[in-house]
């Protein structure tokens, strides 16, 4: 394992953890048909949504550190996408089909225009129908909205890579139109993910003015803390102010109009400050991770599409057991994330790193648009990569 590995080895934890949380918050459904239930589900399971934050502000977060070797030419912006492509699309793609097949029992949702649809306009990401479900966007592939800001965020990220030196300006500029003027101008600043007042003439304009995009640049400025020189030398002083800023926001909660939801006003606070945090740490060498958790890191992504239909295909299987209903319920909530994890390194080890090598492949031997600058086009960058939701 190189330095650069081993010293991001905190990264890849933290996003196995987040995909593992993810996965148990769709485990909780078992567990809502008794009281008891309900309250495991609704206090304990349902904040580990924030799985969700924490895989956008790692994605900030890695945009910044492993593009530091950015040339200033078109040429890496091709290259940047193509990557982000290939690592993102093909196991979508795959993991679309097979929910075709699961959500309709076979062929029939591929010879129905109106069941395929949906599907195909996930495969674009571009928001089913932002209006029907707030910040899910009634997406075919339910797990497909946090997509639709991941693609969007890389597209900006890549755009802004045309500027070149200025690029951190114009995407200080674009996010300050976008997540700030436009919002205002539109009838008040609101921080909360599923109360924006909706953009009627686009489905895609609904992304960049949702305050989620905040994780994001939460990341990016973890990114510049994780690069610079600054660093607090005791580990003590960082566990302490950790400790105490999580304290303040837990007090002050109600107070401040927090929500158990994504963004800004809910579960983004404290993954902001758990995660500077760890930076902290990381740049003195204290932030240490089981080894388990580095294997969740690299199995996440392919965890996080699949665990839904491993859930509904257990289902289907276990509800032929005879057993009563209180068995039934404790096999699949045991049953149904082991399952998961299992199926994910299968689909992991054969699937996605086998069709995603191929496709990055692909994509960087395609003859580039003349307006390209290619004189770099053949330079590969030579650090280490962690990236994906």
């Amino acid at each position: 394992m190189s330095a650069s590995e081993k010293r991001l080895e905190w990264v890849q934890a933290l996003r196995g953890i987040a995909a593992f949380m993810v996965v148990m918050v769709h485990s909780r459904s078992v567990l809502l048909d008794t009281e008891a239930g309900k309250a495991v589900a609704n206090h304990i399971l349902l904040p580990m949504g924030m799985g969700v934050d924490l895989f956008f502000v790692i994605s900030g977060f890695l945009m910044v550190l492993t593009t530091q070797s950015f040339d200033g030419t078109k040429a890496y912006a091709w290259r940047f996408v193509a990557k982000r492509a290939a690592r993102i699309w093909p196991l979508f793609a795959v993991v679309t089909l097979m929910a075709v097949a699961v959500d309709h029992h076979g062929v029939h949702g591929f010879t129905n225009p109106s069941i395929f649809l949906p599907y195909l306009e996930g495969l674009a990401f571009i928001p089913h129908n932002p209006a029907a479900s707030g910040i899910y966007f009634q997406m075919a592939v339910g797990v497909a909205w946090t997509l639709c800001f991941e693609c969007y965020f890389y597209l900006v990220f890549a755009a802004c890579m045309l500027f070149g030196r200025w690029r951190y300006g114009v995407m200080a500029a674009w996010f300050a139109l976008t997540l700030m003027a436009i919002p205002l101008f539109r009838g008040g600043y609101n921080l909360g993910v599923a109360s924006q007042p909706l953009v009627e003439w686009s489905r895609y304009a609904n992304l960049p003015i949702n305050p989620i995009v905040w994780d994001f640049i939460v990341g990016m400025a973890a990114g510049w803390l994780y690069g610079c020189r600054f660093r607090i030398k005791q580990r003590a002083i960082v566990y302490a102010t950790i400790a105490l800023l999580f304290t303040m926001l837990l007090l002050g909660w109600n107070r401040v109009g927090m929500v158990n939801f994504f963004g800004p006003r809910g579960w983004a606070a404290p993954v902001a400050i758990l995660f500077l945090g760890m930076v902290m740490l990381a740049k003195i060498g204290a932030a240490k991770v089981p080894a388990w958790s580095v294997w969740m890191g690299e199995i996440s992504y392919s965890l996080y599409l699949i665990h839904v239909y491993v859930f509904e295909v257990l289902y289907r299987i276990v509800a032929h057991i005879p057993m009563d209903h209180s068995t039934f319920r404790i096999v699949l909530f045991v049953a149904r994330p082991i399952a998961a994890v299992i199926c994910a390194w299968v689909t992991f080890r054969y699937v996605e790193v086998p069709l995603s090598r191929w496709v990055r492949k692909l994509l960087l031997q395609m003859r580039l648009p003349s307006w390209l600058n290619i004189k770099a086009a053949t330079r590969e960058s030579r650090s280490h990569e962690v990236t994906g939701p």
